[in-house]
């Protein structure tokens, strides 16, 4: 069993990183999305924003830091890096979900879908060129 992982493992860091960073971060960014649909049916969608940030940012980080940018160096100081990426990321969701939702009138579903699409890049571009540059 080791050795299969080994193998797959090979293989996974032999594909570019930015396809690596798709497979990885379209996991998150599904697994994210939806658990923020599900919250939405519970509680208000402010509080769904960041009941799902608090929840999954150490998925992302951890996810990207290994599987997508194989970062090496100081753990802490990418961490904290990262982390702060995601706090200003939380903070322009939440305004940008506000003007989406509150003066637009979209659906929540479709602005935070919205959101995500945009955020993507701005995440990889953060990531690359700052968080675990390598």
């Amino acid at each position: 069993m080791i050795n299969v992982y080994k193998i797959l493992e090979h293989k996974w860091f032999n594909l570019p990183k930015q396809l690596r960073f798709l497979l990885v971060g379209g996991f998150n960014t599904l697994f994210s999305y939806f658990l923020f649909l599900a919250l939405t049916l519970i509680v208000n969608y402010n509080l769904s924003l960041f009941l799902t940030y608090f929840v999954c940012i150490n998925l992302s980080i951890f996810t990207m830091r290994y599987y997508v940018f194989c970062a090496q160096g100081n753990w802490a100081e990418q961490y904290t890096k990262a982390l702060s990426t995601y706090l200003g990321m939380v903070a322009v969701n939440y305004l940008a979900l506000w003007l989406m939702i509150e003066c637009w009138l979209w659906k929540v579903w479709v602005a935070q879908a919205v959101f995500t699409l945009i955020s993507t890049f701005v995440i990889y571009q953060l990531h690359n060129r700052i968080n675990f540059r390598t």
